[in-house]
């Protein structure tokens, strides 16, 4: 039998850390963890560039079938300043993607300058870099519904003919 709606919210908030890279939080729904993955500046010898990353997890609990589900969105936006034999360039792109995802990603990088931001501050250098791993935020909450009785609400076809 599967904890109530609270008591599984309470287990998911209960996993905050100040050593990992993002938060999650109370909503009426469940809850919504924020990763801030990537906030970061740099400067090279002809240009500057910066890209900021943020990765939102909504997880809704359904208590009366005992279920949650996970909705996601990502956001990048790079910038960009370049000055060489060709000229000047100036650079911007955004994009926004939302359902389900499982996804990896690295940076690692050398400049002149480097400004990387997260939850414990600015840090300033010659080096900057960032790591995501979806699995990383998601499968702590995984673990901690699944232990607490909940299962995962089944979707598409099959999941509505076999699944709860």
């Amino acid at each position: 039998m599967a904890t109530t709606f609270h008591e599984a919210q309470a287990s998911i908030l209960a996993l905050n850390d100040d050593e990992r890279p993002f938060v999650y939080e109370a909503t009426d729904a469940g809850v919504v963890g924020r990763w801030n993955y990537a906030n970061q500046k740099w400067a090279a010898v002809l240009g500057a560039q910066s890209i900021d990353a943020d990765y939102t997890l909504w997880v809704v609990l359904d208590e009366a079938n005992g279920t949650f589900s996970f909705d996601e969105q990502e956001t990048v936006e790079r910038g960009g300043l370049s000055a060489g034999g060709d000229g000047i360039g100036l650079s911007y792109e955004r994009s926004t993607f939302r359902g389900h995802k499982k996804s990896y990603s690295f940076n690692l990088g050398a400049a002149i300058l480097a400004k990387v931001t997260d939850r414990q501050g600015d840090h300033v250098g010659q080096t900057y870099g960032y790591t995501f791993d979806t699995d990383e935020i998601k499968q702590p909450v995984i673990d901690t519904l699944e232990a607490a009785g909940w299962e995962p609400r089944r979707k598409g076809l099959f999941g509505k003919l076999f699944g709860a």
